[in-house]
Parts: structure tokens; C-alpha cells; sequence
């Protein structure tokens, strides 16, 4: 099964193909994302007619369809039926800026539109706005610092205001606001001005050119000015709790620990089907695999690899299992957690961090405790035409990692775990609770650090306080870590957006100065630096690719990030869910409102 899989994986691997400029006519190389071939299991899938990557200097057409997209010409108040989403990570708030996590935004998107969104094919289209700007049809200037965007009418929000260019601006204030404390501001931190000459137009103005700006930023809902302009610590605000949205759901109740619960919004523009969606709560994985065996839960995603031939057991249950970018990771701080102006003890030596890298056999993990569904990681961008193909996955090399450990200085101690000048090789590594594939890894690891000296402390947390931000005292927040793991899910197709932020010298985190740096694990470089801010600024598409392999190289060279292994997008779904259309970028949630029921 595990080597059909990787025969099935190397055919379904998605391809990122960079989009040339015609005469200069667009603004960014913008990534064209090619459909996986299948959305069923491994085992049931077909492998693609064409097999082989499209070479990138003969890029495909841009992914963006201008034309809106149909509405669904049900009338309103024609709902009928509900759908239950098993959710094993309860977010202590529906803010996205402030609760950034993927978890949080896969329930948000049901009650907000946002300017732009994606379709079946990974594409960009008009959701809000009248059209995707370009340069084409003026919606972006020829220098790719001034973008028009024209809204439709008739979106309001559940409040029965009026959504207008206001609401666009203050989102860009509200966030660039240090007393919000959003847990980043990537994208709109590159916004110098907006002008809303009126309340369907609003121009902004960049600073300079951020070739991710429309796939990433204008792809985020946007938040009513009316509800939260003036509101203090947004974060723990009755907004927090009970948002007011947009979308085609409508907050109803969250009962903590339990169920979070939206219905059909009688006035949305692009009307839902279905009646209402509960979020149910369970505490981890496992429980949620039990309630999609008995039917108490229509759908669960993210769910482990190794469970999809269980999942596949369960009956009139659907499962889809898609090659993409999100990538598990593991990061070292840099900085001393308990003291941020210092150097980590352990981690600031870069022999160190290498010998660690060195000494976890990922290989093993994928062929066991994956069971072969996935494949060693490399880089941030694997899986894209981005992708440095001189790069290769960090060796598992148990000797080399002692002998890198004995020439810094580390010598064993009594109890097996090296020392030098005092401090015990011993740190803690932390990552979510409820998920076993974390888990077993981190047991697995654990046992490999120690053979080579080393002495790992399991240290999990809740998804919502491990993610949290400075706003709710987050373990990401304050940095307060010596080792985090976690998968990380682009924002949009462009993945350059966040991937720069978390390594750029300018974006690490304090919560007292910088709170929207998403580098919380205080990495600085002045070439990283160059090469990241070239990946987002450089219009010329060569150019940019010249720049996005080169920030891999030296990132990767600093052994800052051991990336464990390319992940699975796996949702399970009861057939009685129709219109479920899974996507690399979209996951499950980009059309909540084309979902109904098959009773």
C-alpha cells in the first residue's frame, strides 16, 4: 500500500507554474495551482493522464478569472438541512487578525465574504469586488503600487449595515494598530494610504510593490468599522465571541467546549443551501474518527495519514487525500524564552541546531508511523516550481550528529545527556495536544536525541493557547519556547507572503514592540533579508524565482527549520454531503455555500 502510494503521491504532487508577464502587464508572478487528478483516497485514485511537471519557463496562463461568479438562484429563505464539522482545535476567538490560525479561519469563512476568493481550481475571482484587479483592466498601476478595487452592492453586514469602502480602510487601521495586537500584518503592512473617494471604491496606496498583495491579502475577510472602530483589547471584546460578519452564515451561539453553531443569512447575495453548519468541539483526533464512524459528525479534516485506511473502512464515508503545500515543521528559538535580549543557551549555535536536524530520523517516520502516506520535507516550498531542486531533505545521521556535538564542545554526562560550560543538552519541545501522529513523532524523536546525547521534554499545548498571540498570552505569542512544531497552511496561492515573514529580520516578534512579527523564533540575517524582500517586491518573474531559490538556500544552510515531512490534506466527509469540492488552497471551506444535504 505505502509504495503505490508513493507512486500515486510523486504523480499528484502540485504543481505551482509561475505566470510570465506579458509586456509587463501584470503587476506579479502569480502561481498557477494545476487541480489535483483525484479526490478520493490513494488507493481508489487514478494516477493523471500526464504525469510530468510543467517545465517553468513555459508557464501557464495566470490563475485569475475576472468574470463573477454565478450566484445560486435559490430564493432566500430556501434552506433546508445541517451539517456537522467535527472541530479538534477551539479557538479562544473568531478575530482573524488577532486569532490567526487555520483552524479559526476554516470557521470564519462561513460567515464572511471577502474581496476576492478562490474557485474549484484554485483560481482567483471576484467575491466582493466587481472584478480581480490587473493591469489589464486598470485595477493595478503599471509601477504595481496603486490598486483600484470597485465592491458590489448589496452586501451587508448580519447587522443589517451596509458593507463600503470604509469597512476595507479601517481593516488595513485596525490591524496595523499595535493595541489590536493582530498576529501578523503581512501584506497590509505594505499599504502606505487608502482613499475611498466613495463607498464602492477604495484606492490603495503601496509603499512598494508586494507581488503576493491580491492573492493573499485581498483574499482575507474584512471587519465592520461600525462594530469595532474604537472597541479596547479587540481580542477579549463580546466581538471576539460573537462576531458580526457578512457571509452566507450567521453567528447563532458558541457554547465552549461544545458546539459553535451558524445559520443561513436570509439576505446574503450569494445565498447558502444548507440551514445552518455546527462546529462540534472534541478534544482530539481519535474522538473525532469515532464520531465520523457513528454519524454524529459529517466531516472532519485534517485528519492523521496513517488512519486513511481505517477512514476508508467507514461506511458511506468519502475520503479525500490531497498532495499539498503545507509543510510540518519544527522551529528552534533563538532567543532565550525566558529572556528575549538573549541568546538561546542551546540553540544559538548552529552546530548544535545541524546536529539535532541530523539526529531525527524523519525517513522512518514516514515509512512507519506514516505508513508511507507523504515524503520527507526539504523547504518551505516544496511541491512548487518555486522549489530549489538543489536542496535535498537533511540526512538522518546519528554519528555525524555526535561528532558535530563533540567538536562544539558537548561531552556526556552521567546520565547520558551532554553538557557544556553548565547548561545540560535538554530542552522542551512543544506542539499540539490531541493530535497521536504529533505524538508518536515526538515519542519517536525523543528516543533518536537521546542515543546522540540529547534530552528532549515533551511540553504540549491547546491549539489556542500554543497559536495564541500577545493579545491572549500565547506560547507563539510571547515566545515562550525552546523548540515548536506545527503545519503551516498558506493564506492564498502566493505562498512567498507568509513564508518571507517568518524569517525576515523585521518581522520578529515582541510583544511589546513589533506584536504582528510572526518570527517568533528571532531569526536575523541581512542576506535572508535581501533575497525575502526581492521574493515579494520583484515584478520582473525571473528575477523573482532567482530570489525565492536563493532565500531557500540560505535558509536552509542555517538550519533554523527542520522541515519533517510534506503533509496530506485529508477530509473525511459523510455522502449525504453534497457540493464538498476540496481543493489545495480552498481545503473544504472556500464554498460553504454551495454545501447541502442528501437525506
Amino acid at each position: 500500500m505505502a509504495a503505490k502510494f508513493k507512486s500515486q503521491f510523486l504523480n499528484w504532487l502540485v504543481i505551482l507554474a509561475l505566470a510570465m508577464l506579458a509586456g509587463a502587464c501584470s503587476p506579479a508572478a502569480t502561481p498557477e495551482v494545476a487541480a489535483p487528478a483525484a479526490t478520493e483516497a490513494p488507493e481508489e485514485a487514478s494516477a493523471p493522464a500526464d504525469t510530468e511537471a510543467p517545465a517553468t519557463e513555459e508557464a501557464a496562463a495566470e490563475p485569475v478569472a475576472t468574470e463573477e461568479p454565478a450566484a445560486e438562484a435559490a430564493p432566500a429563505g430556501d434552506f433546508s438541512g445541517t451539517v456537522v464539522v467535527g472541530e479538534w482545535q477551539e479557538p479562544k476567538g473568531l478575530i482573524g487578525p488577532i486569532f490567526y490560525q487555520a483552524h479559526t479561519y476554516a470557521i470564519i469563512y462561513a460567515m464572511y465574504y471577502a474581496p476576492l476568493a478562490l474557485n474549484d481550481k484554485d483560481e482567483l475571482v471576484p467575491e466582493m469586488l466587481a472584478e480581480v484587479p490587473t493591469l489589464e483592466n486598470g485595477g493595478i498601476s503599471e509601477d504595481g503600487k496603486t490598486y483600484t478595487l470597485k465592491f458590489k452592492e448589496g452586501f451587508k453586514w448580519h447587522d443589517g449595515q451596509p458593507v463600503t469602502s470604509a469597512d476595507f480602510k479601517f481593516t488595513w487601521e485596525f490591524i496595523m494598530n499595535p493595541d489590536t495586537k493582530a498576529q501578523t500584518t503581512a501584506g497590509w503592512n505594505k499599504i502606505g494610504s487608502i482613499d475611498t473617494p466613495d463607498e464602492l471604491t477604495a484606492i490603495i496606496n503601496m509603499n512598494e510593490p508586494y507581488a503576493p498583495f491580491a492573492p493573499t491579502t485581498l483574499a482575507l475577510p474584512i471587519l465592520p468599522k461600525h462594530a469595532l472602530e474604537g472597541v479596547p483589547d479587540p481580542g477579549n471584546s463580546e466581538f471576539a465571541r460573537k462576531p458580526i460578519g457578512n457571509g452566507p452564515f450567521m453567528f447563532k451561539e458558541w457554547i465552549p467546549g461544545d458546539r459553535l453553531e451558524v445559520v443561513a443569512n436570509p439576505d446574503a447575495p450569494i445565498p447558502a443551501k444548507l440551514e445552518s453548519i455546527i462546529f462540534k468541539f472534541v478534544p482530539d483526533i481519535n474522538t473525532l474518527i469515532a464520531l465520523l464512524r457513528t454519524g454524529d459528525v459529517d466531516l472532519g479534516y485534517e485528519l492523521p495519514e496513517n488512519q486513511i485506511p481505517e477512514l476508508e473502512q467507514i461506511e458511506n464515508l468519502t475520503v479525500s487525500a490531497i498532495p499539498g503545500v503545507a509543510i510540518e515543521r519544527y522551529y528552534f528559538n533563538l532567543r532565550d524564552p525566558k529572556d528575549l535580549t538573549k541568546p538561546h543557551p542551546i540553540f544559538s549555535d548552529i552546530n548544535v541546531r545541524k546536529a539535532l536536524s541530523m539526529g531525527m530520523d524523519r525517513f522512518t517516520v514516514v515509512d512507519k508511523i506514516l505508513q508511507g502516506y507523504g515524503q520527507v520535507a526539504v523547504t518551505e516550498l516544496d511541491n512548487t516550481a518555486w522549489f530549489n531542486e538543489e536542496l535535498k531533505p537533511v540526512p538522518y545521521d546519528p554519528e555525524g550528529a555526535k561528532k558535530l556535538l563533540d567538536e562544539a564542545g558537548w561531552t556526556v554526562g552521567a546520565d547520558g545527556i551532554r553538557e557544556k560550560d553548565g547548561v545540560r543538552l535538554s530542552f522542551k519541545h512543544s506542539m499540539t495536544t490531541g493530535d497521536p501522529i504529533r505524538e508518536n513523532m515526538q515519542v519517536f524523536f525523543q528516543q533518536n536525541l537521546a542515543d546522540i546525547g540529547a534530552e528532549m521534554i515533551i511540553d504540549n499545548y491547546p491549539a489556542a493557547t500554543l497559536y495564541g498571540s500577545c493579545a491572549n498570552d500565547g506560547i507563539f505569542g510571547k515566545s515562550a519556547f525552546d523548540m515548536m512544531g506545527f503545519t503551516n497552511f498558506p493564506p492564498g496561492i502566493d505562498i512567498t507572503a507568509e513564508w518571507s515573514d517568518f524569517f525576515l529580520t523585521s518581522t520578529i516578534k515582541d510583544c511589546e514592540k513589533n506584536p504582528a512579527g510572526t518570527n517568533s523564533w528571532g531569526f536575523s540575517d541581512p542576506a535572508v533579508d535581501e533575497a525575502l524582500e526581492c521574493s515579494v517586491t520583484e515584478l520582473d518573474p525571473d528575477k523573482r524565482v532567482a530570489c525565492i531559490k536563493e532565500a531557500q538556500k540560505l535558509i536552509y544552510d542555517q538550519y533554523v527549520t527542520l522541515y519533517t515531512y510534506d503533509t496530506l490534506n485529508i477530509i473525511a466527509y459523510n455522502n449525504r454531503v453534497q457540493g464538498l469540492k476540496p481543493t489545495v488552497f480552498g481545503w473544504h471551506h472556500y464554498n460553504y455555500h454551495e454545501w447541502s444535504v442528501a437525506e
